[in-house]
């Protein structure tokens, strides 16, 4: 079973049994509470794509560790050839509609957990590398989905992990025992969490000397003892509709908080137990990854956002405008410069000794950044180019209802080529992208998933050879 369906994906869910708690009731089985559908549906895209002949040849390929047919996301990432079909797989993916599948991560945590294991067996000899091989292995054959849960409530932020009145506030070993470890703590803004396979838990930021407690990796079901799942309601309206949300009906994801209370975790699930100098080094590799991924599937989405905008201008007769014009090329500009750094992050990284490729960050970190700034403007655009309509138009009750439904066909008539209706989906595909929950929490997500923008346009900073400029801004100035 190396290359799952949707069907088998879901099947894998219902033998699971997390602790899941929604809007104040805990959820029995997240397969059928209509709440969970559009995440499910999301992840479900990848699966769909690596049976669908359009895109089995970017999704698939043999494993070098298995010898059998896997899914890109489970695979170690070998040289630039892997890292470019990869781009190029996220943004083809966006035809399928999907502004996250989420599937990503899976990658980021097998890759970053690779080299961090590596390198820790390196320096003391420990067998951290072959449990990370198996997890690998394991992921491979049974095609699985693997979440991230890295950033820690971190309680008064004037304060380290060590001086927390409530260590809690940074999830941290407080038993170690023969056959295994027990942690304790939460981490937060977890996509996706309660319908992955497995956890990847590691810390958030590096950490000193003084505490060991506070420098944990491991692996573990989502339905360990102790794990409890609360997850916020998703930005999608519930049901699927005909004319509204014809984005976030179908799909969306779900954020989830994460309490481990007292979570024991057996010694072949670990990677980072104490080895304090290794333990930024996860979140370094995983931030590579993970910003580069965002850029392709960033460029994906403003893909579609560009074909709303060409849509609803040509239903409303306004295409060959000149602001509109503009409006489309200055999308499209972000749109190919977002894709340009996932491309040059592809082509310009390098190979660790443990085998992986790992893409070049400043090049992610910065498309991420620039992506996140332009998405406003982008919804700028959108909202002024498909007009106010976009944001005051009735709901789909409105124009099935016998009375005020021949109004709304009267009024809203635009073109005589163009049906009204095909007119008012247009119009609420733009409300979906621009004023609607879902647009909202897309928002948002692009802002602060991944890390802050602040903390990478830090990280831009402290990559960027700003010595070897000021030395050539010197030899400009030297009059010798």
């Amino acid at each position: 079973m190396a290359i799952r369906t949707r069907q088998e994906y879901l099947a894998s869910l219902k033998r699971q049994k997390p602790r899941v708690f929604l809007a104040g009731e805990e959820v029995e089985d997240i397969c059928t509470h209509g709440r969970f559908l559009p995440g499910l549906n999301s992840v479900s895209i990848t699966y769909e794509a690596a049976h669908d002949p359009l895109f089995a040849d970017l999704s698939n390929l043999f494993s070098p560790l298995t010898g059998e047919p896997i899914t890109r996301w489970t695979h170690i990432q070998k040289d630039e050839k892997d890292a470019l079909v990869k781009t190029r797989l996220m943004r083809r993916l966006g035809e399928k509609l999907c502004a996250c599948h989420y599937r990503c991560l899976t990658s980021d945590c097998l890759n970053a957990a690779w080299v961090t294991s590596f390198e820790i067996d390196r320096r003391y000899n420990t067998d951290y590398h072959q449990m990370v091989q198996n997890i690998v292995r394991r992921a491979q054959e049974e095609d699985l989905v693997i979440g991230g849960a890295i950033v820690d409530p971190k309680g008064d932020r004037r304060y380290r992990p060590a001086e927390q009145p409530d260590p809690d506030m940074y999830l941290h070993v407080v038993e170690k025992r023969a056959d295994g470890i027990v942690v304790k703590g939460a981490k937060a803004h977890s996509t996706a969490a309660p319908y992955t396979n497995m956890l990847c838990v590691f810390p958030c930021r590096p950490m000193m000397a003084d505490e060991k407690e506070f420098a944990v990796a491991f692996f573990t079901p989502v339905d360990a003892p102790g794990i409890t799942f609360i997850c916020k309601e998703p930005p999608s309206p519930g049901e699927r509709r005909e004319l509204e949300n014809p984005v976030s009906s179908r799909f969306g994801q779900l954020e989830t908080f994460i309490v481990f209370d007292h979570v024991f975790v057996p010694w072949e699930n670990v990677f980072l137990c104490g080895e304090v100098e290794f333990s930024g080094l996860m979140l370094s590799v995983f931030n590579s990854f993970h910003t580069w991924h965002k850029c392709a599937c960033r460029a994906a989405s403003m893909d579609t956002a560009i074909g709303a905008l060409s849509l609803i201008t040509d239903y409303n007769g306004t295409a060959q405008a000149p602001h509109i014009r503009g409006y489309l090329t200055d999308m499209i500009l972000s749109a190919e410069l977002v894709y340009a750094a996932a491309l040059a992050a592809a082509v310009d990284g390098h190979t660790h000794e443990s085998g992986v490729y790992i893409p070049r960050r400043i090049y992610g970190n910065a498309g991420k950044v620039f992506a996140a700034m332009k998405l406003g403007e982008e919804r700028y655009f959108l909202q002024e180019a498909g007009g106010g309509v976009v944001t005051t138009l009735g709901s789909e009750k409105d124009y099935f209802h016998p009375v005020t439904g021949p109004y709304l066909e009267k009024y809203l008539c635009t073109r005589d080529d163009v049906a009204v209706v095909d007119r008012v989906k247009a119009i609420k595909l733009v409300e979906d992208l621009v004023a609607s929950p879902f647009a909202g929490w897309y928002h948002g997500m692009c802002i602060s998933g991944g890390a802050t923008s602040q903390t990478l346009r830090e990280r831009v900073l402290a990559d960027y050879n700003l010595q070897g400029v000021r030395e050539r801004a010197l030899r400009a100035i030297d009059r010798k």
